[in-house]
Formats: C-alpha cells, structure tokens, sequence
C-alpha cells in the first residue's frame, strides 16, 4: 500500500503531464488524463457529462479554439495541492496561468478535480472552477 506522501507525488506527477499534454495540444495524450464519462460541473450552468472520447475531443476543441482567439500560448501552473482520499480517489486544486505568447496574463485559473485510479494512471472523473473570492477546498490561499 503506497503512503499518503507517495500518492501525493503521483497526483502532483499527473497534474504536471496532464498541463504538459494541454500545452503540447496532445490530444491523445491530453485524453489519456480522463475516465469516461466524466463530469464538469459549473455553478451557472450546473452539471455537464462528457460521455466518451468523441465527445471530449469536441470539448477539448471548442476550450482551445476559445483560448487561441484570446491569444493563449501556454499554461502555467503556480500551485498544485493533492489529497488522496483512499489509494484509488483523490482531489487536487490547482492555481494555474494562462499566458501569450509574450508572456503577458490572460488569466489566473483555479480549479478542482477528482481523480480515481484506472489499473497504474490516474484519471480526472470530475472538475470545477473556483471562483474568486473563494478558495474552495482547503481554504488554501491564492498565487
């Protein structure tokens, strides 16, 4: 049985490919991330289920195309805090930048996910935006 400081390191690992893969446009790999169906779940709208790989590359391509138009080149992570809840459930919040390609702000981003262990990977099953002035989970403050 892996210790809770292990299966931090894993999650944080995860996290940093997951960006990785985001910023690389690797869909695959970026796709590899999420057990299916997963779910966003957002305060105006409430909850969306994304039901296959079909539909997430949809998601995916919808989320890029947005970002492009406001000038995005890459994302950045400022903080990644995991907690694992048992050795195959876990939540990370993550604060996260949003550049151009000159390196200027778009925008800071914090968000949640919970992840559930596939076999060896992890896999995001559900994510959320913390907005600002909230902290969400942890009550962690803000980078």
């Amino acid at each position: 049985m892996a210790s809770a400081s292990e299966l931090v390191t894993e999650l944080e690992t995860f996290y940093k490919g997951y960006i990785d893969a985001f910023n690389r446009e690797d869909i695959d790999m970026y796709t590899q991330t999420f057990a299916f169906p997963y779910a966003v779940i957002i305060g105006e709208k409430g909850l969306a289920l994304c039901q296959d790989e079909s539909a997430h590359q949809r998601f995916y391509t919808n989320i890029s195309i947005s970002l492009k138009e406001r000038g995005w080149a890459r994302s950045g992570i400022d903080q990644v805090k995991a907690w694992p809840y048992a050795e195959n459930l876990a939540m990370i919040l993550a604060d996260v930048t949003r550049y151009r390609a000159d390196n200027s702000v778009i925008e800071k981003v914090r968000a949640t996910y919970t992840l559930r262990r596939e076999g060896k990977n992890w896999k995001i099953v559900a994510l959320s935006e913390v907005k600002p002035p909230f902290l969400g989970p942890g009550a962690v403050p803000r980078l």
